[in-house]
């Protein structure tokens, strides 16, 4: 699962906000055929989750990217985010099922 890595700058965090308002929806297509799984995810937190998954990337390459120090690309898999999945119900758009 590939989120685009131009949305969000890998160097910053971001604090949660009083109201949600930006969300991250990411689908993914298991190569079985089965699915797709979504996945709502509020932007403060895919943005922090992405920072702190990086940050703990570099920390194991002494500080750097083995392959391309430039790169800004990250993959997000579906365990790390499994707590979004089918959260539709935080959109606050659908009416609330009794």
């Amino acid at each position: 699962m590939v989120a685009d890595a131009a949305e969000h700058d890998l160097r910053r965090q971001q604090s949660e906000p009083e109201e949600v308002r930006s969300f991250w929806i990411l689908v993914d297509l298991p190569k079985d055929g089965s699915g797709p799984d979504y996945y709502i995810v509020p932007s403060w937190w895919m943005e922090n989750d992405i920072f702190t998954a990086h940050q703990n990337y570099l920390a194991k390459h002494e500080g750097r990217r083995p392959k391309n120090d430039d790169s800004i690309h990250h993959s997000t898999p579906p365990t790390r985010i499994q707590q979004w999945k089918d959260r539709w119900d935080i959109l606050g758009i659908f009416p609330a099922s009794a």
